[in-house]
């Protein structure tokens, strides 16, 4: 498959919502580095069959720089944003 080429200003974004539960294929590294975001979130179940998230996209957002939100972890993640500040809680 050829190897697609984003467009960082038509991308970027302070939030990503990780693909398919943080699984290896759901979000390349060229996607990452396009959008640069300050935070990723992912969405999986604790302890899931599939390992999800994947320790290759972990690794990928680790090396971005952005910080990792994982449900199994923090249970419901709830961010609040006025347009200047970022505040955020967890519920498990």
């Amino acid at each position: 498959m050829p190897q697609q080429k984003f467009s960082k200003a038509k991308l970027q974004s302070t939030i990503l919502k990780v693909g398919h539960h943080g699984s290896r294929t759901s979000t390349s590294n060229e996607f990452v580095k396009a959008v640069s975001p300050a935070y990723a979130f992912i969405s999986d179940g604790k302890d899931n069959k599939y390992g999800h998230p994947h320790q290759d996209t972990l690794d990928t957002f680790f090396s971005s720089g952005a910080e990792i939100f994982r449900t199994d972890l923090l249970g419901t993640i709830t961010m609040k944003s006025d347009g200047q500040n970022t505040a955020f809680s967890f519920r498990k």
